[in-house]
């Protein structure tokens, strides 16, 4: 009788587990469901409303999560992810000798911290999610990575017409200055649908002959967004990525961790790189493109910064505060540093220094030796990773700001979708 009672009780304990999976199973597939649908509307209106859905994301995939004993904590969590969270509380602690004060109580540095272990818990969820769903994800990320391109590209080529019919004019509103955020939110929407490109991409190459022609057309109307946007940067990226993915198709560990050595190089050379730049007279600067020439005065200048405070930096943020102007093509007061130097390892040495660059290092071989090891990744899933990294390091060695929210949020969410790269 005592041993058909425990059998009775162990299988309520297991009935009730099954219960309280399929529950937790069901509901992280509404929250995939519904930022899926959300992203490329929060991408289209500049991308900075991704990161909002991605920490909401993992806030509710918190719910019904069992977490670890406190001891295996160390084990469960990647050395990478410690590594990232380094460099985030060294930024933070670099803010008490940097000389930007934004006045708010919660800082930039400090939504960081609490921003990206929620957007990797929602890249858990995505992840988890992908090992036994069935190809409905999948494809309802597919359909819209596909509509989002075409309505990006038909934003900017109708004179920004879609984003006139929803988001018109207002009564005193002007129009130069409404020019320049639509011209930023569909530059941010092209960056994001680059990144997107490989993973979703490589989800159509694997269906057969079909599928090779939707990921060719896809990357067509990418590229002819970023081309029409004026992004070489973007168009950089999307080229490195289809080179990195046909080289990766035959060697797929070595790639990854090309594509990775070669972000560690970028950043951890960044100095070389600014003194490069500084060498470039004005007869070669005339040469190139006005926003380029920008960029080499841009770099130069931070070199000097760098110089002058190697081993901490100037604190995060600092950058914010570098006022100096100069004049550039008869334009005069134009900024040396605009926000942001435009180039992601200088970016890191001007504000954290000779620390912080080694602890990013850090982050990148650690996350590089965890993602080749066997049985971590497929090979498919690593010749998407080689494409999206390499895309990644193009576009933040030219474009953004190390520390905007929307742009680790959206490389956390790229990465993540590769689990639903298969075979």
């Amino acid at each position: 009788m005592e041993t058909t009672h425990k059998f009775i009780e162990k299988n309520q304990s297991s009935e009730q587990a099954d219960h309280q999976r399929n529950w937790v199973a069901k509901k992280n597939w509404l929250i995939l469901v519904l930022v899926f649908l959300a992203y490329p509307l929060m991408s289209h209106a500049g991308g900075l409303g991704i990161a909002a859905i991605l920490a909401l994301g993992g806030v509710l995939g918190l719910i019904g999560w069992r977490p670890p004993h406190p001891r295996d904590i160390r084990k469960s969590v990647p050395a990478a992810i410690w590594a990232i969270m380094a460099v985030l509380l060294w930024a933070m602690i670099s803010t008490l000798w940097s000389p930007y004060n934004s006045g708010d109580v919660l800082n930039n540095a400090a939504k960081l911290f609490i921003g990206v272990p929620l957007y990797l818990a929602f890249a858990v969820l995505v992840v988890g999610q992908s090992k036994y769903s069935g190809s409905s994800l999948q494809w309802l990320l597919i359909s819209v990575t596909f509509l989002s391109s075409m309505a990006v590209l038909g934003d900017i080529v109708s004179d920004y017409g879609v984003t006139k019919l929803f988001d018109p004019l207002a009564p005193k509103e002007s129009m130069n200055v409404k020019r320049g955020d639509m011209i930023q939110n569909l530059t941010h929407a092209t960056s994001v649908l680059v990144l997107l490109f490989t993973p979703v991409g490589l989800m159509l190459w694997v269906k057969g002959a079909g599928g090779k022609l939707a990921a060719g057309g896809l990357l067509v109307l990418i590229l002819a967004g970023a081309i029409a946007a004026n992004m070489t940067s973007s168009m950089l990226a999307l080229g490195l990525a289809v080179v990195f993915v046909f080289l990766a198709s035959y060697w797929p560990k070595l790639m990854v961790r090309i594509a990775f050595f070669g972000g560690g190089i970028s950043i951890f050379f960044a100095p070389l790189f600014g003194y490069i730049a500084s060498q470039a007279g004005p007869e070669i600067r005339a040469q190139i493109p006005f926003s380029w020439e920008e960029r080499v005065v841009n770099w130069s200048y931070m070199y000097e910064k760098v110089l002058q405070k190697p081993w901490f930096g100037h604190g995060f943020d600092a950058v914010r505060t570098f006022n100096d102007t100069h004049t550039i093509r008869g334009f005069e007061g134009r900024a040396l540093v605009s926000l942001h130097p435009h180039n992601a390892g200088l970016h890191i040495w001007g504000e954290l220094g000779l620390i912080g660059a080694v602890l990013v290092c850090l982050a990148l071989f650690y996350a590089a030796r965890k993602l080749t090891q066997q049985d971590v990744l497929t090979e498919v899933q690593l010749v998407a990773l080689a494409g999206l990294t390499a895309s990644a390091i193009i576009i933040a060695g030219f474009s953004y700001g190390v520390w905007q929210d929307w742009w680790w949020a959206v490389i956390i969410f790229s990465g993540a979708i590769i689990g639903f790269v298969k075979a």
